[in-house]
């Protein structure tokens, strides 16, 4: 093989990986779910890049299990510096959506980053964002 050979192949295997190389430098938002009220059902979780899609179209969303000790974590990865919101929802009868009792309240828990609680309604994303700008943040949403 001649070394321009070498040199394509180098080139061409270089860019098959680059790919994988830029995600991995990007930061990645680790997501601690706590206090869950049942161990059964799954919990979502939407995060979400804007005021404008904030609890309409999420950037992206991870579900799964409750674990025993009545939590869930997940990762999301490669994510761009920026302000982003989590909504946690736990749908404990797996029935695919949030179920609500008297007056519009849950009868099954949901939870925003920062935990924050309003009294009626939905909170603006102004309330609930948080800054990525390093690698390693972790968002945790308490649903007790």
């Amino acid at each position: 093989m001649n070394l321009i050979q070498r040199a394509a192949i180098a080139f061409f295997v270089t860019l098959l990986f680059y790919p994988a190389v830029a995600a991995a430098e990007l930061p990645g938002i680790n997501v601690r779910v706590k206090n869950v009220s049942v161990s059964t059902g799954t919990i979502e979780v939407s995060l979400f890049n804007s005021a404008e899609t904030f609890m309409r179209e999420p950037f992206l969303q991870e579900s799964g299990p409750v674990n025993e000790n009545g939590a869930f974590e997940t990762r999301f990865v490669a994510i761009p510096d920026g302000e982003y919101a989590v909504v946690v929802v736990h749908d404990a009868n797996d029935n695919g959506r949030l179920d609500t009792g008297f007056l519009g309240f849950g009868s099954e828990d949901y939870g925003f980053s920062n935990n924050v609680r309003p009294w009626f309604g939905r909170p603006g994303f102004d309330q609930v964002k948080f800054t990525v700008d390093r690698p390693g943040i972790t968002v945790e949403v308490d649903l007790d």
